[in-house]
């Protein structure tokens, strides 16, 4: 009998694509997954170390994961476990850069496996760790990781130690994933990393690495959209953005990781811009992809921030017309420059800003959706309802629901003539062919 494994998954759609890797790989040594964590044989957490309460909630799962599969060996893989190689409650503790350790130490403690045979190649903070093709999906999205590591060193993060420095994924095992999902029958793929404009600049390149990637990626049969994860402002030239131009598969939604609105928060913060070079981000994908949606992270109440750099960053979000913010209260993070940084601010503080901000947020991304009744919308259908509608996201990332009186398919995209506003969302009916 087949030994059963257990998935729990913290963090961002990195770490879900090389959980989803790393199931692979078990596969194909004989695990099989279960939903069940009481019936596992193995119970792997893959934790995230982005901020504080992340770490917090790491070690909590890790500590759950004994109380709730008693019997299973607990694997902690990840950010995390990068930083903190003695997590107590976990029997095999590996981080980013040692992950083709994970199998063979597996294996060892399984006994099938003889203690000489597990010493792997464990260089994998220096080079890409390949998986081959991932069957990963999010609803009915492909995700495909082109790189890992960051080279940026930003005072409040922790992902440079925990992930290492910029390494970039071959360009034929990229494109050799991407063939396999296409023919698989997925329409949209959403390309991933940890510092996405980072592409292969190991090897000397600039960011015109990942357009010509992109336009490999658009040569394949199959690929009819093209998401792109989070993007760095300061890579965002005038010759990427008209790369992207070209490529009729982008999607017109780009999400650029602002942080603050402020540009002495942003020198605090060590970030590779100013607000001057976002704005002209914005501007130019505004005039290369005119209904393009604009999404962000932004942090409140860094160490120092005043009520003027508050003000700042919020005026700046409204200026910029954001579809979208996400929004995080500045939680300290030991290990990174911020840490020690003098005049954090008070939690109740950061929770005003933070309400504040998310506030502006929802104002900009109900105004977003009244932009879209009486036109249309190319939709890729997700999932049914219960009403029997269809909800799904349009190129610009809005989500839509979706009536018809002819049969739908998950994973089709279909014309939409939007008719209303529903909250944030928008509503509307298949089009006639």
């Amino acid at each position: 009998m087949a030994y059963q494994v257990y998935f729990q998954t913290l963090g961002c759609k990195v770490n879900s694509y090389e959980t989803a890797a790393i199931a692979k790989l078990l596969a194909e040594e004989g695990f099989e997954e279960t939903r069940s964590c009481e019936d596992a044989d193995v119970y792997v957490i893959n934790t995230c170390a982005v901020t504080g309460e992340a770490d917090r909630k790491s070690r909590q799962m890790i500590r759950r994961a004994k109380r709730l599969a008693p019997h299973a060996i607990v694997v902690a893989m990840g950010c995390h476990t990068q930083m903190c190689r003695d997590e107590e409650g976990a029997d095999i503790v590996v981080g980013t850069d040692d992950r083709p350790a994970l199998i063979p130490l597996l294996k060892e403690k399984m006994k099938l496996l003889d203690r000489a045979d597990s010493t792997e190649d464990l260089d994998a903070g220096t080079r890409f760790f390949e998986y081959g093709s991932v069957n990963y999906q999010e609803n009915t999205r492909a995700i495909v990781k082109i790189e890992d590591g960051c080279n940026n060193f930003c005072t409040y993060c922790i992902i440079p130690y925990s992930r290492g420095r910029v390494r970039s994924r071959s360009r034929e095992a990229i494109l050799s994933e991407i063939r396999d999902m296409a023919g698989k029958g997925y329409r949209e793929f959403v390309i991933t990393g940890i510092h996405l404009c980072s592409f292969e600049k190991e090897l000397g390149r600039d960011s015109m690495a990942l357009g010509e990637l992109l336009e490999e990626v658009a040569s394949i049969d199959g690929v009819e959209r093209i998401r792109l994860g989070s993007l760095e402002p300061s890579c965002m030239t005038p010759e990427l953005i008209g790369v992207l131009k070209g490529i009729p598969q982008i999607c017109p939604h780009f999400h650029l990781s602002l942080q603050s609105g402020s540009d002495t928060v942003l020198k605090r913060m060590n970030r590779k811009y100013d607000t001057d070079l976002f704005r002209r981000v914005a501007a130019d994908l505004r005039s290369a992809f005119p209904n393009v949606s604009l999404t962000t992270d932004m942090i409140c109440g860094f160490p120092g921030e005043t009520d003027a750099e508050h003000q700042e960053s919020c005026a700046f979000a409204e200026e910029i017309g954001f579809t979208h913010i996400h929004v995080f209260p500045f939680s300290p993070r030991e290990g990174t420059r911020a840490w020690d940084m003098e005049g954090k601010i008070d939690g109740a503080v950061k929770a005003e800003r933070t309400a504040e901000l998310r506030g502006i947020s929802d104002k900009m991304e109900s105004a977003r959706a009244e932009e879209f009744p009486g036109k249309k919308a190319e939709v890729l259908l997700e999932r049914r309802l219960e009403d029997g509608t269809w909800e799904g996201y349009c190129r610009e990332y809005i989500r839509v629901i979706v009536s018809s009186d002819r049969e739908l398919q998950a994973g089709s995209i279909v014309e939409v003539n939007i008719r209303e506003v529903r909250g944030f969302s928008i509503a509307g009916t298949v089009a006639s062919c």
